[in-house]
């Protein structure tokens, strides 16, 4: 009967342990979890900055096209 007893404490110190690191493993699974819904985040802000940043410089080239028409119709073409 002591066996038996030895051998259930034993499987119940080992289950303990076996949940232990199944807590840690679920932890560590949501901390991914969080990670890539960062990562998703960032590149979706990215991704907005960059089509902002195409936008400007469209505006810029267009302003700058514009100006120098101007300047040309003015006949001001010397300050190009």
């Amino acid at each position: 009967m002591d066996d038996s007893g030895a051998i259930l404490s034993h499987i119940s110190s080992l289950k303990y342990m076996l949940d232990q690191i199944d807590e840690e493993i679920e932890s560590n699974f949501q901390i991914t979890r969080e990670i890539e819904s960062e990562i998703v985040r960032c590149t979706e802000i990215e991704t907005n900055l960059a089509v902002k940043e195409a936008e400007l410089t469209k505006i810029l080239f267009m302003s700058q096209f514009e100006i120098i028409g101007l300047l040309s119709v003015t006949g001001m073409s010397h300050f190009l």
